[in-house]
C-alpha cells in the first residue's frame, strides 16, 4: 500500500485538471456569447441612431444637408454602400 497516497493525490490532481477544463472552456463559451450580444447592440444601437438621423434630415433641409456632407467625405463607406447611398439620394 505505498502508493495509496500517491495514487490519490494523483487522482486529485486529475480531478483538478479536469475543472480546470471545464472551466476554461465555460469562459471561452461566455466570451463568445458575450461578443455576440455586443454585436447585436451595436447593429441596434447603429439601427436606432440611423433612423433618428434619417427622421430628423427629413424635418431639417440644413440637417440634411449637413449629413449628406458628412456621408459624402467618409472614407470608411464599401462600394455597396456608396452605391447605395447614390441609389437612396444621400450623395
Amino acid at each position: 500500500m505505498p502508493n495509496s497516497s500517491g495514487d490519490k493525490a494523483s487522482s486529485r490532481i486529475e480531478t483538478l485538471r479536469q475543472r480546470e477544463a471545464a472551466l476554461k472552456a465555460a469562459i471561452a463559451e461566455e466570451k463568445v456569447r458575450q461578443q455576440k450580444r455586443e454585436e447585436k447592440e451595436d447593429a441596434r444601437l447603429h439601427s436606432i441612431v440611423g433612423a433618428t438621423l434619417i427622421h430628423n434630415a427629413r424635418q431639417h433641409p440644413d440637417f440634411e444637408l449637413m449629413l449628406k456632407g458628412v456621408l459624402a467625405k467618409s472614407t470608411k463607406l464599401t462600394d455597396a454602400e456608396t452605391k447605395l447611398l447614390r441609389a437612396k439620394g444621400w450623395l
